[in-house]
């Protein structure tokens, strides 16, 4: 039951009880000061019980969610309640937006562990072998392994620390820049940029765009491709492979587009499937599985209003899959 139709009951009910007894008491036969008594008793009880109630059903719960919402800080976690009101609604929306919130301070403090993990371990080996180049007796070609050592660690820092920037200026910065497109344009462009970047890499790309080569799709064309490579650059980080084969394919699903990104990579386990888009998840302490860029694929991606998700066997392929909105008719979308 809403607030406002408790209170409205609640005034309702006291104005008939007042109404009632003053109409009983005002009879020609009443007693005048025993009718007036009672009337004044009468409207001073259900007034003070409006109030009271008032105070039970509005005031009372907003003290103690002014009281839980101070505790916040120290601790004190919000439980939904069972309420159907607004009071209710208001609470529910605390509880739902400090889950929330206690999830993304989980969500940072995993990724602070991990950047400082990925930055900790080339770290200390940079400062390792700098120490060793300070032996005067080092030979020459033991003193060029070292620096190539010192530069490419020093490389897996600068990754990571640009990874951390991409993600925060994608998280920071979606403002989508649409444009109508078809989804054999988008695939085809990804697949040629693809070929440019790992043109020295020895990879294979296929595309197909299936049932919905010409489907009329809004997107940010720039946002989609970073979904490209940074599902193919995973791949080749990951796939174990030389002969590394990407394809690149579409098929209509209703009024979607389902791409699909595939590798004939390694896999991944059924277990880690849901997992691999969180921000640099590891599945062990000292290798990082995911990094950054699909955490990034799906913030764009859900910034179309699409979905994403992986599928994958392991020994066999690992996929990138998401949803596309197809528009029927070219205008713009409200």
């Amino acid at each position: 039951m809403k607030l406002g139709t408790k209170l409205t009951i609640i005034f309702i009910a006291a104005f008939v009880i007042n109404a009632a007894v003053t109409i009983i008491f005002t009879m020609p036969d009443a007693n005048p000061a025993v009718s007036l008594v009672v009337i004044l008793v009468t409207h001073a009880v259900t007034f003070t019980a409006a109030i009271l109630a008032v105070r039970l059903i509005i005031t009372k719960p907003l003290y103690r969610l002014i009281d839980n919402i101070k505790s916040y800080r120290s601790g004190y976690k919000f439980k939904r309640v069972d309420r159907d009101d607004e009071i209710g609604e208001l609470y529910n929306s605390f509880a739902s937006l400090t889950a929330q919130l206690d999830d993304e301070k989980s969500a940072q403090n995993r990724i602070i562990a991990s950047i400082s993990h990925d930055i900790k371990t080339p770290l200390t080996s940079v400062m390792g072998y700098t120490e060793f180049l300070k032996n005067p007796n080092l030979s020459e070609a033991r003193r060029e392994k070292y620096i190539n050592t010192i530069y490419s660690k020093a490389c897996d820092i600068q990754d990571t620390v640009l990874g951390f920037d991409d993600y925060l200026s994608h998280n920071l910065d979606l403002n989508l820049k649409r444009e109508f497109t078809t989804v054999s344009e988008l695939l085809n462009g990804a697949a040629d940029g693809i070929r440019t970047d790992a043109v020295n890499s020895g990879v294979t790309v296929r595309c197909d765009t299936g049932d919905c080569k010409d489907a009329q799709i809004f997107v940010d064309r720039s946002r989609l491709r970073r979904v490209f490579m940074n599902a193919v650059s995973n791949s080749l980080r990951h796939a174990g492979r030389d002969d590394l084969t990407i394809d690149l394919t579409a098929k209509r699903d209703g009024d979607k587009a389902v791409i699909k990104i595939t590798d004939n990579g390694q896999g991944v386990s059924k277990d880690q499937l849901e997992k691999i888009f969180e921000p640099l998840y590891t599945t062990e302490t000292s290798r990082s599985v995911a990094g950054l860029g699909l955490s990034i694929c799906r913030e764009i991606v859900g910034s179309h209003g699409g979905t994403i998700w992986a599928e994958s066997e392991v020994g066999k392929y690992f996929s990138v899959c998401f949803t596309l909105g197809i528009v029927t008719q070219k205008k713009t979308p409200d």
